[in-house]
């Protein structure tokens, strides 16, 4: 079951740099928040102190009814790397069972989650036998397989070409729509978090902090003709305008 994120003044300072300034968020069960800046600008940092990997110079996250390094401690929590964390000597289904054994718990069959992410046929093969795009599906469908309630994504398409990112993203939304979670995702990418997200956070260059939460109120999961629509393109267009804003103000 999806959880609700609270992210209560939280801030995060590395010597004597501050990577993120004061942040405040709620963030409802089951939406999809796509967090959007410059390098450098907090999202990274933001994405890994929710994950517990990290711990706020200020504030507090909890997920539900617990902190950030409770929801770690009981599994509540699935991470998706930018380039896919898989074992190259294990076959894709083994590295869908290896998750679920960390976490002690099955969450979903992973034979039947594999066939559901459209790796019927490729259960057996390992890493080097398959595409970055299966790769990336046994990567999320790893992630996901013990049913953790947030799903935590860096820039998780971003070795993957336009048109594969793409199919991959449209995939997930859809996947989505099957096993919700709450989501954080990382992108460099607009118009991806605009087909994707149920609401934009738009960072300034560091010292990073949020300027904006831009809304994208269409339902998901969304048609890729959504891409043509003027809401998808005025919205795409407003957040490059505050990033190219905010970027030359910096200079």
């Amino acid at each position: 079951m999806a959880a609700p994120i609270s992210i209560r003044g939280v801030s995060r300072q590395f010597g004597e740099t501050w990577a993120l300034q004061s942040t405040d968020l709620e963030i409802a069960a089951g939406e999809f928040i796509a967090l959007v800046g410059p390098s450098g600008c907090g999202k990274t940092t933001l994405l890994r102190m929710v994950a517990d990997l990290v711990a706020p110079s200020t504030g507090e996250v909890r997920i539900g009814n617990d902190t950030a390094a409770e929801a770690r401690r009981k599994r509540l929590l699935g991470l998706v790397s930018q380039r896919p964390a898989v074992l190259p000597w294990k076959r894709a289904i083994d590295d869908v069972r290896f998750t679920q054994k960390i976490a002690g718990r099955v969450g979903f069959d992973p034979a039947k989650v594999l066939r559901e992410f459209g790796l019927e046929g490729h259960e057996h093969k390992r890493a080097r036998q398959l595409s970055g795009g299966m790769l990336q599906r046994v990567n999320i469908a790893s992630a996901m397989a013990h049913d953790p309630s947030v799903l935590l994504m860096d820039e998780p398409f971003a070795a993957l070409d336009e048109m594969k990112r793409e199919e991959i993203g449209e995939w997930f939304d859809r996947e989505l729509a099957l096993r919700p979670k709450t989501v954080l995702f990382v992108t460099h990418h607009i118009d991806e978090a605009v087909m994707l997200a149920d609401r934009l956070l738009v960072f300034s260059p560091s010292p990073g902090r949020v300027v904006e939460v831009v809304s994208v109120d269409v339902p998901r999961p969304r048609d890729p003709s959504f891409r043509q629509d003027p809401r998808f393109v005025a919205i795409a267009a407003h957040v490059r305008g505050l990033l190219m804003h905010k970027t030359s103000d910096a200079a």
